[in-house]
């Protein structure tokens, strides 16, 4: 049996043909240059026999493809340092310059402001309601004394902290703001 399987991989190695090529011509099959491919010999390129001193490389073309092919797989496969491959990092890149080319065309309808006009406006809303909770003490301050009981005392204070706060809620924030 072992016999069977010698021959029968003798008569397949024997069939396939084998072409060997020098480093020039490897280089056009690639259409690499010839320092780059000096670089995936030393990476490991497999050889037929090595040139020097007048002696010109030869190389199994066959076994140069496979060896190309499975380092490009190998290439595309690898995990980097955050766990994601080399296609999940091209298809990350893709998918956050959509969302940049959303957030522009956004921005060019108005559709969205910058932080520091909502940062601005934010802050003068909460200087007028500040300044508002805080004039509450003057404005209530007499009629506070002519309440009878502690119920209406609530329902006035209740009612100027209603209107000082409405302003909060009325006031288009950013409107204001490029307004200014």
């Amino acid at each position: 049996m072992a016999a069977d399987k010698k021959k029968k991989k003798q008569k397949i190695e024997s069939t396939l043909i084998r072409q060997f090529v020098d480093m020039n011509t490897l280089a056009q099959v690639f259409s690499m240059s010839l320092p780059t491919l000096r670089a995936r010999i030393r990476e490991g390129m497999p050889f037929v026999e090595e040139g020097g001193l007048g002696k010109s490389w030869q190389f199994d073309l066959a076994e140069c493809i496979q060896w190309n092919t499975q380092r490009e797989v190998n290439r595309s496969a690898t995990v980097l340092d955050d766990g994601m491959t080399k296609g999940d990092l091209e298809m990350e890149s893709l998918r956050l310059k959509v969302q940049r080319d959303r957030l522009e065309v956004a921005k060019l309808l108005g559709e969205v402001a910058p932080l520091e006009e909502v940062e601005r406006a934010l802050s003068t809303t909460f200087v007028e309601v500040r300044q508002a909770m805080l004039s509450i003490p003057d404005r209530v301050g007499g009629r506070v004394l002519a309440c009878d009981d502690v119920v209406s005392v609530k329902e006035l204070l209740e009612s100027e902290i209603d209107s000082a706060l409405s302003g909060l809620c009325e006031q288009e924030l950013l409107e204001d703001a490029v307004d200014e």
